[in-house]
C-alpha cells in the first residue's frame, strides 16, 4: 500500500487526536508535527510517535517533502496555512470551520479547484454509522417527502463557563464561539442530508457569560454559547437548529426528521428510532469495534474520523473524491450559511443566504 506522507500543524487536537487515528491507518505515515505557539510542543507529543518535530509551520512546509497537510489550528490561522499549503502542492485536511468568512473560504476553493491538489474539511461527524444511514433512508426517499427537521444540542457548561478561561474560543473575530464548534457540523449534515443547500435563515446569538474573572485577569468573550437558527432548504423544507451550551444540566443532542411516511429520531448521536405512525422501534445500526490500545481523546473520534481519514486515503491514491466525504466545496457552503447566521443575528431580520 502507498505510504502518505502527513505533515501536522498543532500540538493539541492534531497531536491528540489528528496523530493517533492517522497513525492507526497503514497507509498513512505522520512524518512531521509543528506547534503553533512555542513552548506547547515538548508533552504533546509523548503518545505519538513522528520523526520530525517543529516549532514553525512554515518550516516544516519547506523542509518536509508531504503528501498532505492536517490543518489543526485557530479557525483565523486556517486561511494562510491553507493558502500556503496549496502553493507547496500539498493536499489538506482542515478543521472546521474551513475559514472565519466566505470570503476567505470562496479564495480557499478557488486556489484549490485551480491546483492539483484536494481540499477536505474535517465535518468527520456526517461519517459516523448513524448519520450515514440517516442519509441512506433520506436518499432512499424512505421517510417519504421531508416535512420539517428539528436539531437541537443543550449541555452542562455553565460551570466551566464560569471556571475556566476560554482563550480564542471566546473570541469571534479567531473564529470562536458554539455556532463555528459544533453549529458547522451541524449545518454541514442537514445539507449533506438532503442534498440541498439552505436558502434563509432567521437567527439568535446568545453569549450569556460574557466575562470571566481569573487568576491572571479578566477575560471578555464576544463568542457566541448558545444559538438558535430557523430557515428553509432551497426546495422549501424547514428547519430549525438549536444549540444551549451554558446549561446546569443539558440533555444531550436531539434529532427529528419528520416525513410524509415516517418520523425519524437520533438521542445523542447513537440512537436511532423510526416510526411509520405507530410506536417508535430502534434501528440495529452496525458499528465498527473501537481499538482497544486508542488514548483519550482520540477515541471519542474515532467512529467519524476513521471512515474519513480512510475515504480521503483512497481519494488522493486514485485521484477521485469519494461521493461522502467532505470537501472545501461544502465547507465554503457551510461558510455562507453562517455568514448569513451573524448577519441575520446581527439586523435581527430574515437573511438570504448568498450563492457563492
Amino acid at each position: 500500500m502507498k505510504k502518505i506522507q502527513v505533515g501536522i500543524i498543532g500540538t493539541g487536537f492534531g497531536a491528540t487526536v489528528h496523530a493517533p487515528i492517522l497513525g492507526l491507518h497503514e497507509g498513512f505515515e505522520v512524518k512531521a508535527i509543528a506547534s503553533v505557539y512555542r513552548g506547547r510542543s515538548n508533552d504533546a507529543f509523548k503518545e505519538i510517535e513522528v520523526n520530525h518535530i517543529y516549532t514553525n509551520w512554515k518550516e516544516m512546509l519547506d523542509k518536509e517533502e508531504l503528501d498532505l497537510i492536517t490543518i489543526c489550528s485557530v479557525p483565523s490561522h486556517h486561511y494562510e496555512m491553507t493558502m500556503e499549503s496549496i502553493n507547496k502542492n500539498v493536499h489538506v485536511l482542515c478543521e472546521k470551520p474551513l475559514g472565519i468568512s466566505a470570503c476567505q473560504t470562496s479564495r480557499m476553493l478557488e486556489a484549490q479547484q485551480n491546483s492539483n491538489v484536494m481540499g477536505f474539511v474535517n465535518f468527520q461527524w456526517r461519517l459516523t454509522p448513524e448519520r450515514m444511514k440517516i442519509k441512506e433512508m433520506v436518499s432512499n426517499n424512505e421517510l417519504g417527502e421531508i416535512q420539517y427537521i428539528k436539531y437541537i444540542g443543550s449541555f452542562s457548561g455553565y460551570n466551566s463557563l464560569l471556571s475556566q478561561y476560554r482563550g480564542w474560543e471566546g473570541r469571534r473575530q479567531d473564529g470562536g464561539g458554539f455556532l463555528s464548534a459544533v453549529g458547522s457540523h451541524m449545518l454541514d449534515s442537514l445539507m449533506w442530508w438532503m442534498d440541498q443547500p439552505i436558502s434563509d435563515v432567521y437567527a439568535e446569538l446568545k453569549t450569556l457569560v460574557p466575562v470571566f474573572h481569573g487568576s491572571a485577569g479578566i477575560e471578555q468573550r464576544d463568542s457566541d454559547d448558545a444559538f438558535t437558527i430557523m430557515g428553509h432548504f432551497e426546495n422549501g423544507t424547514p428547519f430549525m437548529v438549536d444549540v444551549f451550551y451554558p446549561a446546569v444540566r443539558g440533555n444531550g443532542w436531539k434529532l427529528e426528521i419528520f416525513g410524509t411516511k415516517g418520523t425519524l429520531v437520533m438521542n445523542n448521536d447513537r440512537d436511532l428510532m423510526i416510526s411509520s405512525g405507530g410506536e417508535f422501534h430502534n434501528l440495529q445500526i452496525e458499528d465498527q469495534s473501537l481499538p482497544s490500545h486508542l488514548p483519550a481523546p482520540a477515541n471519542q473520534y474515532y467512529r467519524g474520523l476513521y471512515p474519513m481519514v480512510d475515504q480521503i486515503y483512497y481519494s488522493i491514491v486514485n485521484q477521485k473524491l469519494d461521493l461522502n466525504v467532505p470537501t472545501f466545496a461544502d465547507g465554503h457552503r457551510v461558510q455562507l450559511v453562517m455568514d448569513a447566521v451573524y448577519e441575520s443575528a446581527a439586523s435581527q431580520a430574515m437573511t438570504l443566504v448568498k450563492r457563492k
